[in-house]
């Protein structure tokens, strides 16, 4: 049962300081130069609100979105795509396939669509927007076993311009930071940590046995420190047990806290630190290990909350964006090697992706 001190507090907290998760998102640039916005992935109302902010970044002179859901490798593609007179929607899906054929969703190729209509409509001599592809090309082919995964001589073949948390990181330095630039990083929460050490569990041993302290975030906040910040985007956090659970993120207290709210000031960003919000603990999940009491000012910077989990939808997956002619390219390339069988038909990899984005079925525990 939620302290009743404690829930007026953060009540009123929300509503005193209330903005809607674009104004908190941009106001944050006023004190930061990076601002990464951390996901669970697949969640269509989190990259509709990349969609909703990129307008609005351009309005307030921030020019820049770099992204984990595109290579590096692709950056000439992408801005010639974004940039052309024309929207080029099968090289929108080229460039999106080239990142990972199993991330085929609609909603992430649409980010390239809305910064290519806000160029499009922009004066001639105005100034673009750019989006930045930020990840390292992976070659997944390498994997045929489970002992593959583990083997650091294949996973160097995988990764050979390296880790995607570095590579990802350099380009940040080298496109935003060093030029002066400000920017907006969209990637998995896990890259986007900043200060917080990600602890690392082994569910064989059941226990914690270490930290990983080289995420995208982490490198980067090494560079500039708190010239960059992490905001979180509301979804489950991993259970205490291990991998493959997820619970209420700070112990369920914010679902319990926006169910109470009235409903025009559920759709919120708020800070996390230096707020009632800083103390709230995760006792429930792996997020704690490794640390004599954690707490969700520890985790992230700032908090958005759009709707409660209950409510979550998926994202699309792109109609024939897995076809005959790359299917095999596709199973090659998955890093499961559990799912390397090459009798996979279209269809077969078109319900596996649909699976991975029903929310209405993977949440179905949370109110």
């Amino acid at each position: 049962l939620l302290d009743a001190n404690l829930r007026a507090k953060l009540t009123q907290y929300i509503i005193e300081h209330y903005k809607t998760p674009e104004q908190y998102v941009v106001g944050e640039f006023v004190n930061h130069d990076i601002v990464f916005l951390g996901e669970y992935h697949r969640i269509k109302h989190d990259v509709e609100l990349v969609h909703e902010l990129i307008p609005l970044l351009y309005a307030n002179r921030i020019y820049n979105l770099g992204m984990e859901f595109a290579n590096y490798t692709d950056q000439d593609d992408i801005d010639r795509l974004i940039t052309a007179d024309t929207y080029d929607e099968s090289l929108a899906r080229r460039i999106q396939f080239n990142m990972w054929p199993f991330w085929g969703y609609q909603e992430y190729i649409d980010i390239f669509r809305v910064a290519w209509q806000l160029n499009h409509k922009l004066p001639k001599n105005a100034r673009r927007f750019r989006v930045v592809g930020l990840n390292a090309k992976a070659d997944w082919s390498y994997i045929l076993t489970e002992e593959d995964r583990k083997n650091p001589e294949i996973m160097k073949k995988v990764w050979k311009y390296g880790s995607g948390d570095e590579v990802m990181a350099n380009v940040i330095i080298k496109e935003f930071v060093e030029k002066g630039e400000k920017a907006l990083i969209y990637s998995g929460i896990t890259h986007a940590f900043t200060e917080y050490r990600q602890p690392i569990y082994d569910e064989s041993q059941d226990k914690f046995v270490g930290f990983n302290e080289d995420r995208m975030g982490n490198r980067v906040y090494k560079k500039i420190g708190k010239k960059c910040i992490t905001i979180f985007l509301h979804s489950p956090w991993l259970g205490e047990k291990g991998y493959s659970t997820d619970v209420y993120p700070a112990d369920g207290v914010i679902d319990a806290i926006m169910l109470g709210l009235d409903p025009k000031y559920r759709r919120v960003g708020f800070d996390v630190k230096r707020t009632p919000f800083e103390k709230l603990r995760g006792e429930t999940s792996l997020w704690k290990y490794g640390y004599d009491r954690f707490t969700l000012g520890m985790y992230c910077d700032g908090y958005i909350y759009q709707k409660p989990l209950s409510m979550y939808k998926g994202v699309t997956f792109a109609k024939g964006f897995i076809n005959k002619s790359n299917r095999l390219y596709a199973i090659a390339q998955s890093a499961n090697p559990r799912t390397k069988e090459t009798s996979r038909s279209v269809g077969d990899i078109m319900v596996s992706m649909e699976r991975d984005a029903d929310f209405t079925s993977r949440f179905r525990q949370f109110r």
